[in-house]
Formats: C-alpha cells, structure tokens, sequence
C-alpha cells in the first residue's frame, strides 16, 4: 500500500474512532435517560408518569437507531471548493459541543454527495467513499469532480462507483457513472405526494432505490411516515430475506417489509401455481366467483329442518332450504349486509317461510314468530345453516368443482384441482378478497348499566347523547350539552333546589339558544349517574356521523411496490385496499415481467391500482450486470422492450452442450469460483432433481420462478429450453434468468437452445 493511501486511511480513521466513541457515549446517555424516566414516577405527581412514558419512549428509540448502525456507520465525505468538509453516514453524530461530526445520508446537507457530476459538481471538488469492517477503515476510493480547485487534496482509487465497476477506466465510464448516482438520487428523493413510478432494467439499481426511498421518506416526514405507516411489497419471501437486513442497516426498522404471500394475516404463502391456474386466479373472474361462493350453503349445513309447533310438524327439505337461502341472499342485498353479518335475516327469512306452511288459521303470527325463534332446536339449526364463515374456510370450497362451474366452466376443474394443501402465494389475494366479501358478524350487544350505578362503577362522567338538567355536582341547577362531561351552564343557588318547573324554563331559553325549542321534559340521569331531566325537542339532534377514518390494518401513509410488473389484476385489488389512503412508489420492468396476467402497460397497471396518473422516472444505465451478459440477455427480450443500456465492461460467459445435466450442474458448480456467491438456475420442476445432483455447501439451487430481484456473482443455468417451455412468459422469464449474474455465467444444456441464443455468444469488448 503507497505512502500516499496510508496516510489518507489513518486520517479517515481517525475520524471514524471519533464518531464510534461519540455513539457510544450517546448510547450511554440514552441508557441513563430511560433509567432517570423511570424514576420519575416513584415519587412525585402523578404527571410524572407521562413524563416518564415520553423519556423512555424517546431513550429507546435513540437506543434503536444507535444500536441498528454498528456497522459501516461513516462511509462517506466531501471536500467543497470553500474549504468546508462534510462526512457522511448512516445517522446524524454531535460531538460534545454540538458541531456536526458526522452527517446524516437522508439530510440535504449530504445530497450532494449522491447527485454531484463533473458536469455539475455542487461546489464539490472530492467526494470520497471510506470502506469499513467494522470499526477499521480498509480502503478509500475518490472522485476528483473540480480539478482545478484541487490542490493539495490527495485522489486515490478511480471513483467511488467506479471501484464497484471492476476498475474500469477512461473519462466517458466516469461521467456515465455519475449520471448513474445522479439520476438514482433524483428517484429517492422525489416528492412523496401522488404515485412516483421508477422503471429500469435489471442492474439499474431499482430495488436499492426503492430501500433507499422508504428511510429517506422517513427522515424528511417522520410524524407522518413512521410507527410502521411504510410498507415495502416483494415478490416473494426469498426476495424479502434477500433485502431485509438493508433497511435495518440505513437505520430504518418500523418500515413492514413484506412478500406478496405475506399481506394477509396469518398467512405465508411461498408456493406459486403453475401457470394455467395462476392465471385463473389472478382474474378478475375471481371476483364473481367468490361473489357466487359466499353465499352458498357450506359443506356442513344440515340439509333437512324439522320442527313440531302446535301438533304440526314442519319440515324443510334441500329445495326448501334453498329457496330460503336465496331469500336471504335478496334480503342481504337490499340491507348493504354480508354473509357473515346476515344470521339475523336468515333467521327472519326462515320464520317467513315456516309460517308460510303453518296452518296458522287458529295463530298469532307474533306469538309463533317469538315461540319457534326463541326455541332451542331453532337455534342450534340456525347457528350449524348459518356458521361465521372464515375466508379459509370458504376458499377451501373451490376443491369442488361445481361451485364455480358457473362461472368458469371447463376452467374449474383446473382450479379445483389446485386445492388440497398449503395456500399458495395466489389464494392469497383470493383469502383477502373474501375477507372484504364475507365481513364481521354484528358485535353483540354491551351489557347495559344502569345510570344510577355510574358513579360507583367509574372513576368519572360518561358521556351523554342529548341536553340534560340535573342537580347535585355544584350544589345547584346544572345543564348538561351532549357530548359534554362538564355543565355548559350553571344557574347555581339562584334558583331554588325545588323549584323544578323555574329551573325547567331557565335551561329551556339556554337551549333555544342553541337552536333547539323543548316541548317538554322527561326524566333521565347526567354524566354522573344522577338522576336529571331530559327534554323532548321539538326535533330531534342530528344523529353523529361515524368517524370516516381507514381502519388501523391497513393505515398506510406510503406504499412501496418493487416487481411490480408481475402483479396480476387480484394482486393489485389487494394493495389497493391497503394503499386508499397512501402516496405510492412503484419500481418494475415490463421486460422482467414474467406473470400470464401482467399489465401490458405502466398506465394499465396504475388502472388496477385505481390509480390515474404519476410522475416517472426512468433509470437508463446499468452498472451491475457487464456488457457481455446483458447483450446475451437482451436477445430474449420481448419486441419493443428497449435493452438497458450497461456500462460494466467484461464479464465471463460460457455456453456449453452436454450429455447429462445434472452431472455437468455438479461438475461446474464444483469448478465454480470460490470467492463470491454462485448460484445454479433451472426450471422450477427440475430443482429438486439438480439440488439433490449438486449438493454443494456454497452452491444455492434457485428454482427460476424464485430468482426475480436476486443477484448473484457466478450463475450457472441449466437448460434454458426447459425454462421457455414451462410457463406461457417463458422467454421473459428466461431473460430475467440471464440477468442474475454480475462476474461470470455458465449456459448448460442438453436440448437445443431457445432460438434467439443459438447463435454464437459476442465477443468480449
């Protein structure tokens, strides 16, 4: 290592030492502040105990954020042409006398450091990235962007992205690399408001843009975003493990991060159909088929109903029940009321019908509707013919065939033939869907208490829904407003304790100001329990509108989707429901996009979303996988797609045909380097038979419908033909296939390869 480079770390290093001890000494002070707060409350007023709360909730917060960037913390610094240093890092650090030591990334102070170019370098005349483990600084790699204000500053490495870049040379790959930076960071920090759509092709850095967005959201709007109003939507569980330590590690841990398969509740679906059933399920036929299926009977409902009344014995029959079940139906759909909430009308609607063929000549239709609905044998009939249903529980149902046949025709055997074990990433838009669909049952009634007995069972006044005259709490005449737990007025000892009607007359001209004209008065009790007289208006109060607020499931502020190209019309009906009140970001590919049903256009898929328009960002350059790669790559893309452009020069590739596949997977996984990750790709229904082949500790086998988002260095691929051939968007999937590596990729196969990469690979730039 040069004088020059040791010199330049140990400065660094320096600096970092500073920063780590500063962290801990705040990591200190936060342990002493949340143990002060919980003092407070020992003794002392009970104020104290909101004092408290705050202390601590604040003391662990600062714990969190500390404690989440113990590596890496600086990585960054800027040397301006007035003279000024910044560094830069994962949070913002003080020292003791409150001068910055370290800059937070997401402030505006370090934007800079992300969008500065030679072309337009913001006053920067180095920017320098300092590479870490753990507390030791290992390397530094800078970027000159104003030579001539350089003077005595050293430069070390070639750039700080170009070092990423294998070391590439020449002045035209740096002014592309910081237009890659530039244009990145115009995505992250775009305004939150609206529908913010990044497109790119793979290596263009969508995914980290999309991680980056969600902290920097974060930081500029905390009040609005944070308490886990952020959530991330993957493709798939092995994507989000495959991003979920990034968010942590840029000091972000309240954001939910979640697969497809995960966004409903008590569900992890990692499963997907084959293609001819996913595409079933993610129509929206879907919604007429479930629309159908909750209202038929369930598999368990007694299909005969008998009951003796006054000698009579009345019995329903399949037919008869049937016919009462559509009534119910009808009935529900005058009312606005679900299946899960209509037990009522299924009880009303079996009532008519038994009175219908009772001989009700000699009967009080009241009397026989209080009698048989009060009965025992009609209640445990009712609640077996009318259960809650669960969406699980009705899902399962499309095992059957003939309760969708209506809908789907030939196709519901094929969707019948799906169901029998776990859920698959598929049903889940479909259990959301009837989680809508199905609802809640009615919450039963609260036990009433008594008014007279509030004041010995509370520790203070309820609320009352109407004006109210009572005597006691201020030793006098007293009106109560509703809603109200304190007197909008006091007549105190200026009318007499018993001089009722005098004190009727005053509280009357109070609440005619209020708009209101009492007729008379009626006895009622006030907020405290006390007995009180309540007047009858001339018209009634406006009864209170309910609260028009989301329901705290899915109270998002910001939803961000990554892939979301492959969503189908299910899938996006689902992220609608939790986005009705969200900004969104939206990242994709339409040429990754691999799923029968995906959206053709960006503006067919904002549809979906029941969204209309938004701004777009388009990342143009690749950087992550080389030019070789992607040029091979890009003959399987889909016509009209335009490749992305790659600005990684090299890049190993190695096409070979040969006689055993599962021999040759294991031969090469064996030869593969073994510095980096490596990675063998096959088609999904060949992955166990490769993996058992391959059996290689550093080796990962990856089913192809899995490696969307994925990146690996060193990627052997088995079989491309059997890829295309195995789902309708083969050859998209293949291209997203031959984008995973970013060193070297190894083609094997036996069959003749798909058409487009038959002829010979191009060679090396």
């Amino acid at each position: 290592m040069s004088d020059a480079r040791t010199a330049e770390i140990a400065a660094e290093q320096q600096l970092v030492d500073r920063v780590y001890d500063r962290t801990e000494a705040m990591r200190e002070q936060a342990r002493m502040v949340a143990a002060d707060g919980h003092g407070r409350a020992a003794a002392g007023p009970a104020g104290g105990l909101v004092e408290r709360d705050a202390m601590v909730h604040h003391a662990a917060g600062k714990l969190r954020a500390l404690d989440a960037e113990a590596e890496g913390l600086v990585f960054g610094r800027l040397d301006f042409d007035d003279g000024e240093t910044y560094h830069i890092g994962r949070l913002g650090v003080r020292d003791e006398d409150r001068e910055p030591l370290l800059i937070d990334w997401r402030a505006p102070a370090a934007a800079a450091f992300y969008r500065a170019t030679p072309g337009e370098p913001l006053g920067v005349v180095r920017r320098r990235v300092i590479i870490s483990r753990g507390r030791e600084v290992v390397d530094l790699d800078d970027d000159l962007l104003s030579p001539d204000d350089a003077g005595d500053l050293r430069v070390l490495g070639e750039g700080s992205l170009l070092a990423a870049l294998q070391r590439a040379r020449g002045p035209q790959m740096r002014d592309i690399v910081t237009t890659i930076q530039r244009e990145q960071d115009e995505a992250i920090r775009a305004p939150a408001r609206g529908v913010t759509l990044i497109t790119g092709g793979p290596g263009t850095g969508k995914t980290q843009v999309a991680l980056h967005r969600a902290a920097y959201l974060l930081y500029t709007d905390r009040g609005r975003f944070a308490d886990g109003r952020v959530l991330v939507v993957g493709p798939s569980t092995v994507f989000t493990n495959y991003i979920s330590r990034v968010l942590p590690a840029l000091g972000e841990d309240s954001i939910h991060l979640r697969a497809i398969g995960e966004l409903v509740e008590g569900v992890t679906a990692v499963r997907r159909d084959p293609a001819a059933v996913a595409e079933i399920k993610g129509s929206t036929w879907m919604d007429e088929v479930l629309g159908e299926l909750i209202w038929q009977a369930p598999p368990t409902a007694p299909q005969e109903f008998k009951l003796v009344y006054a000698g009579q014995v009345l019995k329903f029959g399949p037919v008869e029940l049937a016919g009462v079940r559509e009534r119910v139906r009808t009935l529900a759909a005058s009312t606005a009321t679900l299946p899960n909430a209509a037990r009522p009308l299924a009880a009303k609607a079996l009532l008519e019908a038994l009175w219908a063929v009772v001989d009700g000549e000699h009967l009080e239709r009241d009397l026989f509707t209080d009698d048989v609905g009060d009965r025992p044998e009609f209640r445990r009939f009712l609640a077996a013919w009318w259960p809650r249903l669960t969406p699980a529980d009705v899902l399962a149902w499309l095992g059957d065939a003939d309760r969708s046949r209506g809908v789907l025709g030939d196709a519901a055997e094929t969707l019948a033939a799906s169901y029998g074990g776990d859920w698959s990433v598929d049903d889940v838009p479909l259990l959301d869907e009837l989680n809508e669909l199905l609802g809640e049952p009615p919450a039963a009634p609260a036990a009433r208490i008594e008014p007279a007995r509030l004041r010995e069972l509370t520790m203070g006044p309820q609320l009352v829904d109407t004006f109210v005259l009572s005597l006691g709490l201020h030793d006098g005449w007293s009106l109560y407003a509703p809603g109200l737990p304190t007197p909008m007025a006091v007549a105190g000892q200026s009318i007499d304790n018993d001089a009722i009607a005098q004190a009727q007359r005053w509280a009357a001209a109070i609440i005619l100001r209020e708009g209101h004209q009492v007729v008379s008065w009626t006895d009622g009790y006030d907020p405290y329990g006390e007995d009180g007289y309540v007047p009858v208006l001339a018209e009634p109060l406006p009864v209170a509108e309910p609260d028009d607020e989301p329901a705290t499931w899915d109270d998002y502020a910001h939803v961000i989707l990554d892939e979301a190209q492959d969503l189908s019309p299910m899938e996006c009906r689902m992220i609608a429901r939790r986005a009705a009140y969200a900004s969104m970001t939206i990242v994709g590919d339409l040429g990754q996009a691999t799923h029968p049903l995906a959206a053709a256009t960006w503006r067919v898929l904002l549809a979906r979303l029941a969204r209309r328009d938004a701004r777009t960002l388009d990342l143009r350059t690749g950087y992550r996988v080389p030019q070789v790669l992607a040029a091979f790559a890009a003959r399987m893309l889909a016509p009209g797609i335009a490749p992305t452009r790659s600005y990684r020069p090299g890049g190993d590739l190695s096409v070979r045909q040969v006689e055993e596949l599962a021999a040759a997977a294991r031969e090469a996984a064996r030869r593969a380097p073994g510095e980096g990750s490596v990675a063998v790709v096959v088609a999904d229904h060949m992955s166990d038979a490769i993996a058992a082949a391959v059996d290689a500790p550093h080796v990962t086998v990856v089913p192809a419908g899995l490696v969307k988002g994925l990146e690996y260095d060193h990627v052997i691929v088995v079989e491309p033909a059997a890829i295309v051939a195995a789902e309708p968007r083969g050859q998209q999937r293949l291209y997203v296939v031959l984008t995973r590596a970013v060193a070297s990729l190894e083609i094997l196969h036996h069959e003749p390869l798909p058409a487009a990469l038959a002829s010979e690979p191009p060679a090396r730039p």
